[in-house]
């Protein structure tokens, strides 16, 4: 199975690298890929992702196979976007490529460093097994009422990404994810600092979840600040975790508006608000 999937093939001026959140799929980038059509998009699928047999989940071989799936594309040098745990990722892999990467974009991730994190090294993710389709509809619909999405596009939109991540097998339904897999990402951001040491010349944008704040957010973010001193943080308004699939529009204007047309002013979090 191919670990990754091309949105705008046809543009050629810009290229964005997206990597989705821990336990999502390439295709949380379908809807940002249509609110950006004037961009090439490539999303990649986390290793044990998505039916992906890997056995090898660390950082380093999965930075590896980025840049390996740039070259097969020939795509040299690229915007790059993370939501949650691909923030970080994308962090590491500037760290390894630095000249393949002309912007960092950061969803609702990596803006906290090695020991803010603090899992529970006992603690096992469990994904979840639904033993009927209409439990899974139920249990999806009732997430997405949570979350107050205003148009019934959008949310029948989220039924179908949430209910791909669901796979059957032998009556049952399992995440398409391998809990191997979601454990060993999980802890490897609590076990190492990916973000970046010193403070880097390219465009980068945080863009936070107003939903997900917690009451250490100002202490990640004064640190934050203090390596990325230029860096552009905006809050987003009825922004959820996974601002990809719930905030489509808002990400596709704040990227379109700063990396991608080379500003990049500082903007204090209060200014978002």
């Amino acid at each position: 199975m191919r670990n990754y999937i091309q949105y705008n093939a046809n543009q050629h001026n810009e290229v964005i690298i997206a990597i989705p959140a821990l336990g999502e799929r390439k295709e949380m980038y379908a809807a940002l890929a249509k609110a950006l059509p004037e961009v090439h998009i490539v999303a990649i699928d986390l290793p044990g992702h998505n039916g992906l047999l890997d056995n090898d989940f660390s950082f380093k071989t999965y930075t590896k196979n980025i840049k390996e799936t740039m070259d097969a594309l020939k795509i040299t040098k690229a915007h790059f976007v993370g939501n949650s745990i691909g923030a970080w990722i994308i962090q590491n892999f500037y760290t390894n490529y630095r000249n393949s990467v002309k912007s960092l974009t950061l969803l609702d991730g990596g803006h906290y460093f090695h020991g803010q994190y603090h899992l529970d090294d006992e603690m096992e993710i469990k994904l979840p097994i639904i033993e009927s389709y209409e439990d899974l509809q139920e249990a999806i619909n009732e997430e997405i009422k949570s979350m107050g999405i205003a148009t019934a596009e959008h949310r029948q939109y989220l039924y179908e990404y949430f209910i791909g991540n669901f796979v059957k097998e032998e009556n049952i339904y399992r995440h398409h994810s391998k809990e191997e897999a979601i454990n060993y990402l999980a802890k490897a951001v609590d076990q190492h600092d990916y973000c970046i040491e010193t403070e880097t010349p390219l465009p980068v944008l945080l863009l936070l979840a107003d939903h997900q704040q917690d009451e250490l957010l100002h202490r990640k973010l004064t640190n934050f600040h203090e390596r990325q001193p230029t860096a552009k943080i905006i809050k987003v308004p009825n922004g959820f975790h996974f601002l990809p699939l719930t905030n489509p529009q808002e990400v596709a204007g704040w990227i379109r508006n700063t990396v991608l047309s080379g500003r990049n002013p500082q903007m204090d979090l209060k200014a978002s608000t």
